[in-house]
């Protein structure tokens, strides 16, 4: 055997939580090693282990035959001793005459946390074993992480899909969802669109460099739309779709100048949106400014042009 022919590739099945937290696993791997009975020979005694008679112990025979350019020889692999030189009469009655035996290893593999799909782990030594020439193969130990239902991995990150009523999305609320940690509480916003991402932070897969960084667990919002419901609850949604049109419609606009594009003698109703109301007040906070401005400090520009009086009215504005 060669020093590849002695290594060993053995297939390891993990869940994806011992593959974020990494695990110790014991297994039994199937190896080969020399044959003690025969010390690797293959032959049941020494007087059994004869020279080849076609080689002549060579393991080679050499053919020669005529060309145009003359007299060509070529050595070729023995036939009969497949170019081992011997010949054994009567093969070992342990290992049949291979000159190996199959033997079960148990051994512990530790899996490091944040391992990949398809990572190797390699150990040294704890292949096939040729005791004749005192040497050992390593085992390569090929990971496979196992899918786990509703979630899945994106580099250091895992991500599931949830599912949030429309009322929830609306109102908020806290929902459990699963993770490799177990059940945990997620917080859902108020306002929360579909396609949104939440997240749990640390809650991902750790940096196989690094254990102590880890990814996050983010999850994607749907957000139900009932196909039906029931009179009462359609009876409360146009309620609801009236007091959200009445609350736009007493919005106050500000365009860029921020001066108000609607008048200001109707004072908005209670319900309101509270854009409108913080729109209202930014404004009468203004008007008061610069109501205060023009008490303190008209006498020094009664003769001043009104541009530059509103100029002034900027500057004292920026600076209050």
């Amino acid at each position: 055997m060669g020093n590849q022919d002695l290594d060993i590739r053995y297939d390891l099945y993990l869940s994806l939580e011992e593959s974020v937290f990494g695990v110790k696993r014991k297994i039994e791997v199937p190896c080969l090693e020399t044959c003690d009975s025969c010390s690797g020979t293959g032959a049941k005694s020494s007087s059994c282990i004869k020279s080849c008679t076609d080689c002549g112990g060579r393991g080679g025979v050499m053919r020669t035959q005529t060309t145009p350019f003359g007299m060509m020889s070529q050595v070729s692999t023995c036939s009969k001793c497949s170019g081992v030189g011997t010949i054994i009469t009567d093969h070992c009655r342990t290992c049949g005459g291979s000159g190996t035996i199959r033997s079960n290893h148990a051994m512990e593999v530790v899996i490091p946390p944040g391992v990949d799909n398809g990572a190797t782990v390699q150990l040294r030594g704890k292949g096939n074993i040729n005791k004749k020439r005192g040497i050992a193969g390593d085992l390569f130990v090929i990971l496979h992480i196992n899918e786990k239902h509703g979630i899945w991995r994106d580099g250091h990150h895992l991500y599931s899909k949830i599912n949030v009523d429309y009322t929830q999305a609306i109102l908020g609320t806290v929902l459990k969802v699963e993770t490799v940690e177990g059940l945990k509480d997620l917080h859902i916003p108020s306002g929360i669109q579909p396609g949104d991402t939440l997240k749990l932070p640390q809650k991902g897969v750790p940096d196989i460099r690094k254990p102590s960084v880890r990814g996050d667990h983010r999850f994607i919002v749907n957000i139900l739309i009932p196909k039906g419901i029931s009179d009462k609850e359609r009876t409360l949604v146009k309620e609801l779709a009236s007091l959200r049109s009445n609350a736009k419609d007493h919005e106050i606009p500000f365009n860029n100048t921020g001066t108000s594009e609607s008048n200001f003698d109707k004072k908005p109703k209670d319900h309101a949106s509270k854009r409108g109301i913080r729109s209202v007040t930014t404004l009468w906070k203004s008007i008061t400014k610069f109501l205060q401005y023009v008490s303190l400090t008209s006498h020094r520009f009664q003769n001043l042009p009104s541009k530059s009086f509103v100029l002034s009215w900027f500057i004292f504005h920026s600076y209050a």
